[in-house]
């Protein structure tokens, strides 16, 4: 199904016909459909859109010491008839396009990041668009985008708003470094650093929940342990920098946070291995724990069919005995999601926000 931002866009198909186009971000991976004539160019910061879309790569596995060792992170390019998507951090330094589409991200950090990127693999005379739902912040781009150049509301509709921009000049070439944030933690005496950028989990700061998970969690880890849904790989390089002999896999379905959890585990003397997948989907290994701080904080809803998902893979990939700790906000019913899926579950630690659970599997 289209998302919304992309029901706009197919009243906008004309767009399309000229120009090099590059699109970033799309909602869904089902607008390609509706421009697969044109040689079109996406890239991906999300993998389960990329993955639904090239529909052949199930996860990609990293070395963390590979991504680090390169400013650009990593690229992975799958052609489907005459469209080419890649799942990276950033656009390649060597493109450069005549139209650049970016579906707006609900950061307005990561916004003005995306933005930057544009500007600098912009062809002279060329144009940016953004497509957004009106909930998500479209309404206030002009503030974001007056100093790039003069801007003109296309279309609205589907609650969504598309707006274009002529920047007035060339853009400098994009510096990832620019926006790299770094920081240091400290939890029960141990310090390590973080480096982080916009649009990665808890960017510049240390989460109350992921404070409590490490300050409480277990400390009986060994063997192979998945940090799932690492953001800037906070838990994975706190957990090796108290347990060095760990086995560790960091995963997420973020390009920059994959990008970002190379830094910082080389920040902190550390390697391990990197995953990018949607959920647990196309992981085969089997690990001794997982402890997460799970993306799940959406309010009270009545579907929880995601969470189960989660839950019901993380039993796949446990040994026997294998532990899941997870934190997540109190409110949500997750006692009831995991005693349904593992034969022990208990509350290992609670505040006001936050618990703190512990699964056993049999």
């Amino acid at each position: 199904m289209l998302s919304p931002q992309s029901q706009l866009m197919e009243r906008n198909l004309a767009l399309f016909e000229e120009g090099n186009w590059l699109i970033i971000n799309p909602a869904d991976a089902y607008f390609a459909d509706q421009i697969d004539h044109r040689p079109v160019t996406f890239l991906h910061q999300y993998f389960d859109i990329f993955s639904e879309s090239v529909r052949v790569i199930p996860c990609c596995e990293f070395d963390s010491r590979d991504v680090s060792h390169s400013e650009a992170g990593f690229c992975i390019e799958q052609k489907t008839g005459a469209h080419r998507h890649l799942f990276a951090p950033f656009i390649p330094a060597e493109t450069c396009f005549s139209d650049i589409l970016i579906y707006m991200p609900k950061s307005k950090a990561h916004m003005q990041m995306l933005l930057a990127m544009a500007v600098s693999a912009l062809q002279e005379g060329g144009r940016i668009h953004i497509v957004g739902e009106n909930k998500g912040g479209i309404k206030s781009i002009g503030k974001l985008i007056e100093k790039t150049g003069p801007s003109q509301k296309v279309d609205s509709a589907r609650h969504c708003s598309l707006v274009t921009v002529m920047p007035e000049k060339a853009g400098t070439a994009f510096k990832p470094g620019d926006w790299i944030d770094e920081s240091e933690y400290e939890v029960q005496g141990i310090q390590w650093e973080v480096v982080s950028m916009p649009g990665v989990f808890s960017h510049s700061e240390l989460d109350d929940g992921t404070r409590m998970l490490l300050d409480k969690g277990s400390d009986r880890l060994r063997g192979k342990v998945l940090d799932f849904a690492c953001g800037a790989g906070v838990i994975g390089a706190h957990l090796l920098r108290r347990f060095p002999h760990l086995d560790m896999t960091l995963l997420d379905v973020s390009a920059l946070a994959i990008y970002c959890s190379a830094r910082t585990l080389a920040a902190n003397q550390q390697s391990a291995t990197l995953v990018a997948s949607d959920g647990l989907h196309g992981v085969n290994k089997s690990f001794s724990h997982i402890v997460t701080n799970p993306p799940f904080h959406t309010g009270v809803k009545t579907d929880y069919t995601v969470t189960r998902r989660f839950i019901e893979d993380s039993r796949r990939c446990l040994n026997s005995k294998g532990t899941l700790q997870m934190v997540a906000n109190r409110f949500l019913p997750y006692p009831g999601l995991l005693g349904d899926i593992f034969p022990q579950t208990h509350t290992v630690a609670q505040d006001s926000r936050f618990s703190l659970y512990l699964s056993i599997c049999g």
